[in-house]
């Protein structure tokens, strides 16, 4: 369990500077970084894809190449693919269609409308970089995040009335008796020289004949 809050704690954290630093990194590069919002270009970029975008010159589009496009008074962004080039006395022109289509769109466009051609497309990535550009993203991320490092904290302090049930018995280990040191022998006194007695000889009487 610990692993798997670990694992997502990290692939989270990683997900969310990885978004970060292309949303601020790319146009450093030259390029541009667009979210697919629609399911025209399917299969070949999917709904919710990131597509990086490279600026270049009209003179070097071809029918083929995978354009982003901004046109009308409302700046409508979209990604085609181009069927076909127009040349007209104001400059060159474009079909475009999306690869889910029957038919191409409804008008041409002037080539000056393309952003640039389609260098890169990252599955799912715009899902990613939308969220994190509203601030009701990033507070979701961050409570997220916090959720996660909340329940590892847990899981790493443990409940001690579990640890007391799940704890095994164990038998005491011997432990090693230290008797105080005996006391030094004392040296034997001398014991006092036995006492002798003097005989004394007793005399005997003679006995006389008569």
């Amino acid at each position: 369990m610990r692993t798997l809050l670990e694992l997502t704690l990290v692939c989270l954290t990683l997900g969310i500077l990885g978004a970060v630093l292309l949303a601020r990194g790319v146009p450093m590069t030259g390029h541009r970084l667009f979210v697919v919002g629609g399911g025209s270009m399917e299969p070949s970029i999917h709904l919710g894809s990131a597509v990086f975008v490279e600026p270049v010159p009209a003179t070097s589009l071809a029918v083929g190449d995978v354009v982003t496009i901004e046109v009308g008074p409302e700046h409508a962004i979209f990604t085609h693919r181009i069927t076909r080039l127009v040349d007209r006395p104001d400059g060159l022109w474009i079909e475009t269609k999306g690869d889910a289509n029957e038919t191409p769109d409804p008008s041409i466009i002037p080539a000056t409308a393309v952003l640039g051609r389609v260098q890169l497309t990252v599955p799912g990535l715009g899902y990613v970089v939308a969220a994190l550009s509203q601030p009701s993203g990033v507070g979701a991320a961050l409570g997220l995040a916090g959720l996660l490092v909340a329940l590892l904290l847990l899981l790493e302090g443990g409940d001690p009335a579990e640890a007391r049930v799940s704890r095994p018995i164990t038998p005491a280990e011997p432990r090693a008796v230290v008797l105080p040191p005996l006391p030094a022998p004392t040296a034997p006194q001398d014991a006092p020289p036995p006492t002798r007695r003097r005989l004394v000889p007793r005399s005997t009487g003679s006995v006389g004949g008569g």
